[in-house]
């Protein structure tokens, strides 16, 4: 006689239970969502990577133009920058507009990515860098406007910091907010690079944010410091070139 066969053991069914599948999905939820933090972090890093780049290509472009011409050139006045040249004849006091790119030999970028550019001038008495007044070296002749140039900018760096040219606070606070206040510094000149809207602001130039959008929008001679790292209210890249850094620049290349 056989022995009788135990009975088959409870076998568990095919297929998840919804527990299960919730935890599965929750997983590659979270996944998903570390993959697009990391994605997004890359984009940004990467513009403003260019940015930063863009902003270096029109530094040494203006200080090309500086050493060339015996001055800096005057802003763009039209509504959105597309003409790209400087102002032609340039208004005495006028200081911030768009950077001439075409003037200085720089391809055009697109309307939102046009940088805003800001130059000494010295209103209220001082040095004007984009029309220096005449100066006679030690020969008593100045051919062609290099003495004249060195000296509006030796006047600048030697100059009383004042609001009433383009200029930037020293510092922004610990947690990076910044405020048109306080001790600022007067570049020679100075650029915005707007990369995205991030703070919501309506305008004709929303890309520029926070404190910058006055400067864009013509109403403003402040822009953020150059130190202001991008956050989730601002991504402006503000790069800022001093009186002394330009003039030790052209003092030794013209040596």
């Amino acid at each position: 006689m056989h022995a009788r066969r135990p009975p088959p053991a409870h076998r568990r069914p095919c297929g998840f239970t919804l527990v299960e599948l919730a935890v599965v999905l929750g997983v590659l939820g979270l996944l998903a969502l570390g993959m697009t933090s990391a994605f997004s972090n890359i984009h940004d890093l990467r513009q403003y990577d260019r940015a930063r780049a863009d902003a270096e290509a029109a530094r040494q472009a203006l200080r090309a133009f500086a050493l060339r011409e015996k001055r800096l050139p005057c802003p763009g006045v039209d509504a959105s920058g597309a003409s790209g040249r400087e102002a032609s004849p340039c208004a005495a006091g006028l200081d911030v507009g768009w950077l001439p790119y075409e003037t200085l030999g720089l391809a055009l970028p697109a309307p939102g990515a046009r940088m805003r550019y800001a130059v000494h001038r010295g209103v209220g008495g001082g040095a004007d860098l984009v029309a220096p007044p005449l100066s006679a070296s030690t020969d008593g002749h100045d051919i062609d406007g290099g003495h004249s140039f060195v000296a509006a900018l030796t006047a600048l760096v030697a100059a009383a910091p004042s609001p009433q040219n383009p200029h930037h606070p020293l510092q922004h606070a610990p947690d990076g907010s910044t405020a048109c206040g306080g001790a600022v510094a007067n570049p020679a000149f100075l650029l915005v690079v707007p990369l995205s809207d991030r703070d919501g602001q309506p305008g004709p130039n929303p890309n520029f944010d926070g404190m910058n959008a006055a400067m864009a929008a013509g109403a403003g001679k402040c822009a953020a410091p150059p130190s202001r790292p991008p956050d989730r209210v601002s991504d402006d890249l503000v790069a800022a070139e001093s009186g002394a850094a330009l003039l030790g620049w052209i003092a030794a290349r013209s040596r």
